[in-house]
């Protein structure tokens, strides 16, 4: 891997980035309104119940989410760019390799991530006095770490489906996120899941990141061994991810997949 083609990409990309204004509002935006929406809800249920820890469940939640919607996303979105533009051969057809592609759109995207969670942290704490840090640092990243691997594995893999299979499933690049959310526990702990579902949940390692997100908030506490579980599940997704992906991108240059979108 050469670094300087990385960086020569994650350039192009920070170009395109600040030329497009749907690509700010997806940093800022569209994150603000999510916040927004739970923020208030939250403020609404607390009074209810008469319970603060209801606003570190639903914001922490709303804020930690961010890295996982933002890793999948834009591993999907700036693969679909080239595809729009036509430049998908040309991509392919530099000394670029894939190892180089995929690490330079998940650092990027990393950067936009951090972005988005500084942005929120700032918000979240003027408008509603809630610090998502006060469960400390050292947590907080390593469960924003978790959730970008996970994010990784699932972009890389919306993106070999386009591969296999044509940009008429590009849709999953939005969906994705939403598949995924009502499985990982984000807003709710996993025990308020029909028992079926909560079987489901544990096949996905971002319901135990969530839970460890409550537990951190609630008891000052870490079960390591269900987070150690969690990167175990997010390195064997995004090996497997990336095997489909080297197999499928194989595969459209077989069958003449990228030259069909290059006419």
């Amino acid at each position: 891997m050469k670094f300087y083609r990385v960086n020569a990409l994650m350039l192009k990309y920070w170009y395109v980035g600040i030329r497009r204004i749907d690509r700010l509002l997806d940093v800022f935006y569209w994150p603000l309104i999510g916040l927004l929406v739970w923020g208030f809800t939250t403020y609404y249920i607390s009074d209810l119940v008469k319970d603060n820890f209801i606003v570190s469940v639903l914001l922490g939640g709303a804020i930690l989410w961010t890295f996982f919607n933002r890793a999948q996303y834009d591993i999907g979105i700036y693969i679909l760019e080239d595809f729009w533009s036509r430049n998908i051969v040309n991509l392919f057809a530099s000394p670029i390799k894939n190892s180089e592609l995929i690490t330079s759109i998940a650092l990027f995207g990393l950067l936009r991530s951090v972005a988005s969670f500084l942005f929120l942290l700032f918000v979240s704490y003027f408008l509603y006095s809630f610090n998502f840090l006060s469960i400390g640092i050292f947590y907080a990243t390593i469960f924003a770490f978790g959730l970008t691997l996970f994010g990784w594995a699932i972009g890389i893999f919306v993106i070999s489906m386009i591969f296999r299979f044509g940009t008429r499933l590009q849709s999953f690049v939005w969906m994705i996120g939403w598949l995924i959310e009502p499985f990982s526990a984000v807003y709710y702990p996993l025990d308020s899941l029909p028992v079926w579902l909560q079987n489901l949940s544990m096949f996905f390692p971002t319901t135990y990141i969530f839970e460890g997100m409550r537990t951190a908030f609630r008891n000052s506490i870490i079960d390591w061994k269900a987070l150690a579980l969690s990167f175990a599940m997010n390195i064997i997704f995004l090996i497997l991810a990336y095997i489909f992906f080297e197999k499928s991108l194989k595969a459209a240059k077989k069958n003449g997949m990228l030259t069909k979108y290059q006419e």
